[in-house]
């Protein structure tokens, strides 16, 4: 049984490793430990609203190169004065099937990301980073459930951030 402890840690691990290949770039390798040595956040539990977006708003789950990058963006964008480093090492995650990870898009911007884990029907979110006013923190975790609802045989009216 998984609970946000053991998310956290697992999901910790799982990034860390994706650095640990033969010739890691050196930014990568700083990235990977200003990540790893960010200040953890208290869990907190979202419930499902109804998103409406406008048509340009979309919310994808990452399944190639191009939106992996689009990912890394928004995610590192909570770095300042690391951003450089912080995305070199977002951008080397190999997707797996154990970590979903999704954007929002207003037209091809990236606005908005989170890593999702769904273990024992429950739904776990992190690194959940919003750029725009256009999407508050809810309404794309309740468009994240909608698509994890869609992926597994579960409908998700919550989910813990991590």
């Amino acid at each position: 049984m998984i609970n946000s402890e053991t998310f956290y840690v697992k999901k910790q691990a799982w990034l860390a490793n994706q650095v640990n290949v033969e010739f890691p770039t050196p930014e990568s390798v700083k990235g990977r430990d200003v990540y790893l040595n960010q200040e953890t956040l208290n869990s907190e539990e979202y419930s499902y609203i109804s998103s409406d977006f406008a048509d340009n708003i979309s919310v994808l789950q990452v399944t190639e190169h191009r939106l992996t990058i689009r990912w890394a963006m928004t995610v590192a964008s909570q770095w300042n004065v690391e951003y450089d480093d912080v995305l070199e090492f977002l951008t080397q995650i190999d997707l797996c099937d154990d970590y979903q990870l999704f954007v929002a898009l207003d037209g091809m911007k990236p606005i908005a990301a989170c890593l999702s884990q769904v273990a024992d029907n429950v739904m776990y979110v992190s690194d959940v980073a919003i750029t725009s006013d256009v999407l508050d923190r809810n309404g794309f975790l309740s468009a994240v459930m909608e698509q994890q609802s869609a992926f597994t045989d579960h409908t998700f009216t919550s989910c813990i951030r991590v």
